[in-house]
């Protein structure tokens, strides 16, 4: 088996390292894409929450002029 040159081993050495710079950036990009999925999934859910909350002060106001004709 030949030796590897001492070229051969940085050139070998900087495709490794361009390499596992790529893998990270992938990776912070997954991860950036999840944590914006999270935040508007939190803000849906916190809307659907303000919804609900709205319907049932309504309901409540209702309720209180119901009571106060009888």
């Amino acid at each position: 088996m030949a030796q590897q040159t001492k070229q051969e081993r940085q050139a070998s050495g900087q495709k490794a390292a361009a390499t596992r710079q790529q893998h990270e950036a992938k990776s912070s990009a997954t991860d950036a894409k999840k944590a914006a999925g999270e935040a508007v999934e939190a803000i849906v859910t916190a809307a659907k929450a303000s919804g609900k909350a709205a319907v049932q002060a309504g309901k409540s106001v209702s309720n209180r002029a119901k009571a106060r004709k009888s």
